[in-house]
Parts: structure tokens; sequence; C-alpha cells
């Protein structure tokens, strides 16, 4: 469970982020809404420890990760994946060196092993196939997709997506909310994840956290959501 309490997050002395509270349980999946320069990635940032609070404070599973001594923190770090915007796979590695990495990253030496859990990864993608090729010899929404299997590699606890489908055609963004819906059913990890985009959220979270300005104007359900009142919220559904 991640607890966020009256959070405020400066940078360069410019307040960022101003009273942030929210409560995830395990059971839900987080998605984080608004607009460029609303803070969504600051706060991704200060969940993970990148960024230090000027008050309150993040703690996961009862660890306060700012305050906490560097093996908890260590330890709680390690428990959450990223799915970056750009895929960030490394061009000179094939598929099944960036798949591994984070398991190479750990210490772990059982090459037979690491080969084993890259291929159950890339089965749950539909990739199997490309265990041999390089990103350059892939498109942008394969990239995408090996860049889910390498986030499952190593069975985190917690899976953030940065804007999963941005800049994909209809057809492909498609085909990626069908592959993270498919972690959503399994229940296999908590997913957090920032998006602009307005369609098919219901699919991939249940629980709605709306940033503008760098503050909540909303926290709720789904449902909730298309029912507020807030003027801005309302002119962003539209």
């Amino acid at each position: 469970m991640i607890e966020v309490n009256k959070l405020y997050v400066s940078l360069n002395e410019r307040e960022i982020l101003s009273n942030i509270n929210f409560k995830l349980e395990d059971s839900n999946n987080l998605v984080i809404l608004g607009r460029s320069g609303s803070g969504k990635t600051v706060l991704i940032k200060t969940l993970l420890g990148i960024y230090y609070p000027a008050s309150g404070n993040v703690i996961i599973d009862g660890i306060d990760i700012h305050r906490a001594d560097e093996e908890q923190q260590k330890a709680t770090k390690k428990r959450f994946a990223m799915v970056f915007q750009n895929s960030a796979l490394l061009d000179s590695f094939t598929v099944l060196q960036n798949v591994a990495l984070p398991l190479y990253e750990r210490g772990e030496k059982n090459i037979a092993y690491v080969r084993d859990k890259v291929l159950h990864c890339l089965q749950i993608v539909g990739l199997e196939d490309t265990i041999s090729l390089y990103p350059a010899q892939l498109s942008g929404g394969m990239r995408k997709r090996i860049s889910i299997a390498r986030a499952l590699v190593y069975d985190p606890d917690y899976i953030i997506f940065d804007e999963p489908v941005s800049g994909l055609d209809p057809i492909t963004s498609r085909e990626i909310m069908y592959y993270i819906t498919r972690i959503v059913e399994t229940a296999s990890a908590t997913l957090i994840t920032i998006t602009h985009e307005l369609k098919n959220i219901d699919a991939i979270g249940n629980q709605i956290l709306f940033l503008n300005e760098g503050k909540v104007i909303f926290s709720g359900s789904v449902k909730q959501l298309y029912n507020s009142t807030d003027s801005f919220v309302q002119q962003y559904l539209k």
C-alpha cells in the first residue's frame, strides 16, 4: 500500500506539488491524470525517492521512503518497475539482453533461469519470437511491448507506466492497452499509470488522481470522475 500525506515538493525554489494526499491499496490500480506540467512526473519521482519533499511523507508498505535507512530505501525501490514513454531500450542490446537487464542488475547469474524468465515475459506480450532482434528492427509498438516485458521480468510489486500510448497510432494503442489490461486482470502487480488520455482508463485503473498546477483537484473512482462538478475536470472531459 502507498500512502501520501500532506506532500509538498519544491524544485529550484519553486513549489511544484502542494498538499498531495492519497492512499493506494494493493487491490487498486491508480491513474494519474493532468495536463503537461501539472506535476505528474514530479509526483512519481517523489514516490520513487528521487525527489525529496519539502514536507509531508510517502509511506510504502510501512516504510517512509525518504526517511528510511539506505538499505530500506534500496529494497523498496527494487519493488518498482517503470515503463518509460520512449521505451528506453538499449540499441546495442538484443531483446533478450534488454529484457534480462534488470535481473543482471540484481545479481542474477543463472543464465538458464534468465533466459527462461525472459521468454516467459516475452510470451506475455506476444513477442517471444523477437528474442534475438535489436530495437532498430522493431516497430514502436513492439518496442513498447518489450519494455513491458522488461518491467515484468523480476516480478515487481508496482509498475509505473509513463504515457503508455502517447504518440502511437490507434491500432498500436489498442494493442498496448490489451497487454496492460492483462496485467490488471492477473493482479500480478499494482499499476500506476500517468496519462492525459481518457479512453479506456477504467480498464487500467479503478482509482483516479487528477492534478492541475501541482494540486489535487479530484481523487476518486472513474465513475465519480465523470460526475465531478469541478469546472476544470468537466472541461478536460469534453
